[in-house]
């Protein structure tokens, strides 16, 4: 065990990672300070009651509860405590003004009650699985790439971004436009294509359009490998390929119109930036304006993405004083109010289901075309309630995990809903002790993941969960492949050494 510890902590300070668990709930004590402050100060009332306490609530468990020596294993929990704080309790703490009035003390007490036993059962689910299903912990020394898996790594990148430029061009041909059309759409309908386009690839187009995310994965490998061992760097023309991949993720993120597909390709090339800066001299000043940077780069590009999504991003006439940043804020974090339409139409207007929202989730990769009657995802239910339909909706409206809990049983299925959150979320950083120590994917992982979780807490779960699964999918591929060369390679050289005959040497005097 002494040993373990010995490389976490040689871990950490190579990679320069801090206590994210503690920093986590440092940074939500300020902004709810800030917040209580500012409400106080500015709107002459008092804060929201609920929200404040689930805030302490939430800041509780991540200062002092489940928390773990090595912070890379910890990160689909935080992404959990991010997720819930982000989504349902900045607005109403930070700007409670712009929560929808008029809603009755009942509602906001059972939205509070609803967080606070989310909260409750997800530490209670991670806490179940983390102390009666231990994973066995790999605590060898980080393994560097040789050449056959640098081959590999390459042979990804190659094969992603083929895989993924081929559905591009396999939906410009069904949908009858140009493939610049395709990519700059931003989510909107390309003017002249084909309605409902029928693709070649058909339901692998999904499939293979993570194929994006190999050739990040594989990317990040081959670049941070070289930083992890300055000694042996990569020739310049290969780190500038991976800087490519890395930035073209990013670029294609932006492009799809989906914030959390963008904070998905964007994590890597952030975290790229923040492991070469660590050598650098001065590497915590750099370090902390690669923090702010980022953080900068996420809120304009969300904001410019809520203005330009839905058309053509060629055509947008607009200006930077349309952007509108509150405006912007309450329609992606304002989950709040939509779980007050929630506990307003459940079950008075509509029965509970009882767990069906489930099927989905579980289901959902099984094709609609066989299975007509597939239930859909919980999130169906915020578009019918707003008088829209499944053939006529703007879009599926986020109801959050802790909704989708109440939907389905009431108060006990937040926390029903909490515990199985929370043991998924610790079979995630389970997984991650796998990893040996300092090993790129293994980070590479860990952002995914802490994504990952915050947004199937905004929601739809089922929805989230799909979105998220080619993203770590396919790194999680390429590292078992990794590691079985490695494995085969180490198995190889001692069997060489075995049966390699006994070399006589003559010494003087013998």
């Amino acid at each position: 065990m002494e040993n373990d510890h010995a490389i976490v902590d040689a871990d950490r300070g190579r990679l320069q990672i801090p206590d994210a668990s503690r920093l986590t709930a440092l940074a939500f004590a300020v902004l709810v300070f800030y917040g209580g402050l500012r409400t106080i100060l500015f709107t002459g009332q008092l804060p929201l009651l609920w929200p404040v306490l689930a805030a302490f609530l939430s800041i509780g468990f991540l200062w002092a509860v489940n928390r773990v020596r090595d912070p890379v294993t910890g990160l689909a929990r935080i992404g959990f405590h991010a997720g819930l704080f982000a989504y349902f309790l900045s607005l109403p703490i930070l700007f409670p003004e712009t929560i929808e009035a008029g809603l009755p003390d009942s509602v906001h007490r059972t939205i509070g009650l609803m967080l606070l036993l989310t909260i409750l059962g997800f530490e209670g689910g991670y806490k179940f699985k983390t102390s009666f299903w231990r994973v066995k912990k790999i605590i060898e020394p980080a393994g560097f790439l040789g050449p056959r898996q640098r081959r590999l790594a390459a042979i990804c990148i190659c094969a992603g971004l083929g895989t993924w430029f081929l559905t591009t061009v396999d939906y410009s041909i069904a949908a009858d436009v140009s493939i610049w059309d395709v990519l700059f759409s931003m989510r909107g309908r390309v003017e002249g294509s084909i309605e409902n386009p029928v693709t070649q690839f058909g339901i692998w187009s999904y499939i293979l359009t993570g194929g994006l995310y190999l050739a990040t994965s594989a990317a990040f490998l081959l670049l941070l490998d070289g930083t992890l061992r300055p000694k042996r760097k990569a020739p310049p023309a290969a780190n500038l390929a991976c800087w490519f991949v890395l930035t073209l993720s990013s670029l294609v993120g932006f492009l799809s119109g989906s914030r959390a597909l963008f904070l998905y390709c964007f994590a890597p090339l952030a975290i790229a930036f923040w492991m070469r800066l660590s050598t650098a001299r001065l590497r915590k000043p750099l370090r902390l304006l690669t923090i702010f940077s980022a953080a900068a780069v996420v809120i304009f590009v969300w904001f410019a993405m809520t203005s330009m999504r839905g058309g053509d991003v060629r055509n947008y006439e607009g200006s930077l004083e349309e952007i509108q940043p509150l405006e912007t804020a309450r329609g992606a974090f304002d989950i709040y109010s939509s779980s007050a339409v929630i506990v307003e139409s459940f079950p008075d207007k509509i029965d509970y289901e009882y767990g069906r929202s489930l099927i989905p989730l579980v289901l959902g990769w099984f094709p609609r075309s066989l299975w007509p009657d597939k239930p859909y995802p919980f999130s169906i239910y915020s578009n019918t309630i707003r008088g829209e339909t499944l053939e006529d909706r703007s879009a599926s409206i986020a109801v959050g995990l802790p909704g989708e809990g109440y939907g389905n049983f009431g108060l006990p299925g937040c926390f029903i809903w909490g515990v199985l959150m929370g043991a998924a979320c610790a079979v995630g950083d389970d997984f991650l002790k796998r990893f040996r120590p300092s090993e790129p994917l293994r980070l590479f992982l860990g952002a995914s993941m802490c994504i990952w979780a915050a947004m199937i807490v905004r929601g739809g779960v089922p929805e989230m969960f799909y979105m998220g699964l080619p993203v770590n999918i396919f790194p999680i591929l390429l590292s078992v492949a990794m590691k079985k060369m490695r494995r085969v390679g180490s198995d190889l050289r001692v069997r060489q050494m075995i049966e390699a005959p006994p070399v006589l040497t003559s010494q003087p005097g013998v």
